[in-house]
């Protein structure tokens, strides 16, 4: 969303200016703007464009901002002939767009330039200009054929941890989509076997204090993907080893509160010391 951030920063210089006249009048898009392309890429700045607006929209939050009616297009180069594009939904002139999530975009999926999969959303969903390494690892294509794979693409989940939706792509279209975390990074090989695994955790855990003064934390699990040749597979065994080498015990594969894990008592190699 470069060009969205830009323009947006323009116009908040502009309206700075003009603040101590008495009078202004709203600036109106070009119905001729074209939209900017960035080829392979789906997020090209680090200024997030919903911290930007945040200043302005405390001094007249239900004002027009005319920068949020630029339209975007932006696209990224998955695999040989699979793309993802992410395109703004042009609003009518009189439409009042205050707030980025205000806005409307489009999500596809194309494979040999042609569209298997289309979807609204709404411009903050896909970007992650806060957070590159994100923006940087994702989409992730698991490939499982010639044409045919796995593709995750990362999606806004705040107040949360983002999550990814996988859409299983089998002969030039989308058969099936569900959806699993984010991985930490690039696939390795965790348990020194033949295969890689992806490794993730769903929620970010929290640390306490409790009633007689013991340090205790969330249980999260992190959780490992194997990478096979017909795709993304939960690895139990290499997950629950590793969560009983963090914590000291194994509580299941879901995050879990109270009563929490007492620091404490972590195993002495555990990277949750601190």
């Amino acid at each position: 969303m470069r060009s969205l951030v830009g323009a947006l920063l323009i116009w908040l210089l502009v309206a700075g200016c003009e603040s101590n006249k008495t009078s202004a009048t709203a600036e109106t898009p070009s119905s001729k703007a074209v939209p900017k392309l960035r080829p392979d890429t789906l997020a090209a700045t680090h200024i997030s464009a919903a911290d930007t607006f945040a200043e302005s929209a405390q001094a007249s939050p239900l004002e027009d901002v005319p920068a949020l009616h630029i339209p975007f297009e932006e696209r990224r180069t998955v695999a040989p002939g699979l793309v993802v594009i992410i395109k703004s939904i042009q609003q009518p002139a009189t439409a009042v767009i205050h707030d980025p999530w205000d806005i409307k975009a489009t999500f596809s999926i194309l494979q040999k330039g042609r569209v298997i999969y289309r979807d609204t959303a709404n411009g903050m969903t896909y970007d992650f200009s806060e957070q590159p390494e994100i923006r940087k690892r994702y989409p992730i294509w698991i490939p499982t054929g010639q044409t045919d794979g796995e593709l995750l693409v990362a999606f806004d989940n705040r107040p949360s941890k983002e999550l990814a939706r996988r859409y299983f792509i089998q002969n030039n279209r989308v058969t099936r989509i569900d959806t699993i975390l984010t991985f930490n990074g690039p696939a390795k090989n965790y348990d020194q076997d033949a295969e890689l695994e992806f490794a993730g955790f769903y929620g970010y855990g929290e640390e306490w204090d409790d009633e007689k003064g013991q340090h205790r934390m969330m249980y999260v699990p992190t959780l490992y993907y194997k990478v096979r040749p017909t795709g993304l597979v939960f690895d139990s065994v290499l997950t629950k080893r590793k969560v009983l080498a963090e914590y000291g015990v194994f509580q299941g594969f879901k995050d879990k509160g109270q009563p929490g894990i007492a620091v404490k008592d972590l195993p002495k190699g555990s990277s949750k010391r601190h």
